[in-house]
C-alpha cells in the first residue's frame, strides 16, 4: 500500500521540527545518524530529546552550532549533495528542497539561484535539517504527502538582512498557493527551511489527505512560545486504503482504475488547476481530449488513471472541482515498463534521467523535464541543449536504448 504523510501544522514548521516529528513517527534515529555519518557531508553533532509544549509531548532535534559558519552559495551546497553517498531518493529530495529555497531567495534578491548565498539557511544546522528530513522520508518509504492550513503571525522578525515582515519574503514566495491561517503573535512560526520542505512535498499546497489507516503520529517541537497553541508539528503516517472499504483481495487482478467525465460547460481556464490537483493527490495519469456532445456542443473528456485505493479520493476531486454531475469508472489492467531513475552529470549540472526497461533491455531513456527546464532557466541556456546534453550523458554511461542497464546504484542491484 501507499505510505502517506500528513503534516498537521499545529504551531508552524521548521527544519528541526520536521526531523523531530519524522523520528517520532517511526524513522529510526540510530540509522538516520549513521546515514548522516556515512554521507560524506560536513556535519556537526546532533541530539534528540523528549520535551513538552502546551501539553504535547514530542521530540526536539538539536544540531550543534558551527564555529564561524561561512556564507555558502547554492552552487557549493549542490556540489556537496551531488557528491554525497546518500541514497538516490534521499539525495534527490534534498537537492529539490534546497533548489526550491534557492529559487525563492533568488526571486527576493533579484539574482540567479547560483548566485544566492545563504545566511541562516546556509548554516550547518539547516544543511543537516534538510538532509536529515530527506533521509527520514526515504527511510519511511513515503510517496504521497498533504498538509493542513499554515499558521502564520503577522509581525516582524530580525534576520541577517535586517527587520523583515512575517512571513519573511522568501517564505511567502514558497507558500504561494497554500492556505494561510493568521494567528496571534509576532514569531516566525514558518521558517524558510520549513516552507521549502512543504513546497517540495506538497506543491502549491494542493496535496489532498486520502482515506488512510493511521500507523503512527509523530510530534516535533520548536523552541518558541505561542499564545494559544503549541509550537509543534505533528506528522500522521498511514497507509492509503480503498475508499469503499473493499479489501485488496476482492479485486486481485485490478491494477488501476480509470475515471472519466464528459464536460461541456466549464471555463477552460480551470482545467490546469484540476489536473495539477489530481496529480498531487496521486493520479498516475490525467488526460484531456476534445469531445462532441449532445446538441452538437464541443466538450472535453477528462480521464484519470489511478491506483484502486485512490478511486474515491480522485473521484471526489473531479466532482468538487469541475462542473460535471457524475463520473464513470472501470477497472483496468496495465502493461508497463520497469522504471528506474539515474542521475547523470552534464556540462550544465546533474540531471535525472528515467529509464524504461523491458526485461533486461533499456527501451526508453527520458531526461527529467523539470530538471532540464529548471537548469535552462537558471543558466539562461536553450532547453533543447540541456535535454540533448542529458541524453548524450546517459548514452555515454551505457543507458542507451537496446542496451542492458549499466551503472546502477548499489542499492538498486
Amino acid at each position: 500500500m501507499t505510505t502517506h504523510l500528513h503534516f498537521d501544522l499545529v504551531g508552524g514548521i521548521a527544519g528541526d521540527m520536521t526531523v523531530a516529528a519524522l523520528l517520532d513517527a517511526g524513522a529510526d534515529a540510530d540509522e538516520l545518524c549513521a546515514r548522516l555519518e556515512r554521507s560524506g557531508l560536513p556535519h556537526t553533532g546532533v541530539r534528540i530529546e523528549r520535551d513538552q509544549r502546551a501539553g504535547l509531548v514530542g521530540n526536539h532535534f538539536h544540531v550543534d552550532p558551527e564555529v564561524d559558519p561561512p556564507h555558502r552559495h547554492w552552487s557549493e551546497i549542490r556540489t556537496l549533495l551531488e557528491g554525497s553517498s546518500l541514497t538516490p531518493g534521499a539525495r534527490d529530495l534534498a537537492l529539490r528542497i534546497f533548489a526550491a529555497l534557492a529559487r525563492a531567495e533568488a526571486g527576493v534578491h533579484g539574482c540567479t539561484p547560483d548566485d544566492v548565498h545563504f545566511h541562516e539557511v546556509g548554516a550547518m544546522d539547516s544543511i543537516v535539517d534538510i538532509t536529515a528530513t530527506a533521509i527520514a522520508i526515504d527511510m519511511l518509504g513515503a510517496t504521497s504527502f498533504s498538509c493542513s492550513a499554515v499558521p502564520v503571525c503577522q509581525g516582524t522578525v530580525e534576520t541577517a538582512h535586517g527587520t523583515l515582515p512575517l512571513p519573511t519574503p522568501a517564505t511567502a514566495l514558497l507558500l504561494t498557493g497554500f492556505q494561510l491561517l493568521p494567528i496571534e503573535g509576532d514569531l516566525e512560526t514558518v521558517t524558510p527551511t520549513g516552507a521549502a520542505i512543504l513546497a517540495t512535498l506538497v506543491p502549491d499546497g494542493r496535496g489532498h489527505q486520502p482515506r488512510m489507516r493511521l500507523l503512527a503520529v509523530g510530534t516535533g517541537l520548536g523552541s518558541a512560545q505561542l499564545a494559544r497553541r503549541a509550537n509543534a508539528l505533528r506528522i500522521l503516517r498511514g497507509e492509503v486504503v480503498p475508499h469503499d472499504g473493499r479489501a485488496d483481495r476482492d479485486r486481485p487482478d485490478v491494477q488501476a482504475v480509470e475515471i472519466s467525465a464528459a464536460i461541456d460547460d466549464m471555463d477552460p481556464r480551470l482545467y490546469a488547476s484540476v489536473v495539477e490537483h489530481l496529480f498531487a493527490a496521486g493520479a498516475l495519469d490525467v488526460t484531456l481530449a476534445p469531445l462532441q456532445m449532445k446538441k452538437q456542443r464541443p466538450g472535453t473528456l477528462l480521464g484519470v488513471l489511478c491506483p484502486p485505493e485512490l478511486e474515491g479520493v480522485l473521484s471526489g476531486i473531479v466532482l468538487r472541482e469541475t462542473t460535471t454531475l457524475g463520473v464513470r469508472s472501470h477497472d483496468v489492467r496495465r502493461t508497463v515498463l520497469e522504471r528506474r531513475t539515474e542521475t547523470v552529470q552534464t556540462p550544465f549540472g546533474a540531471i535525472r534521467v528515467k529509464l524504461g526497461l523491458l526485461g533486461n533491455e533499456v527501451v526508453n531513456v527520458s531526461p527529467e523535464y523539470d530538471d532540464c527546464e529548471g537548469i535552462a532557466r537558471e543558466r539562461e541556456v536553450a532547453l533543447k541543449d540541456v535535454l540533448a546534453a542529458a541524453c548524450a550523458a546517459a548514452s555515454e554511461l551505457g543507458f542507451g536504448a537496446g542496451r542492458p542497464p549499466g551503472g546502477l546504484h548499489e542499492e538498486e542491484r
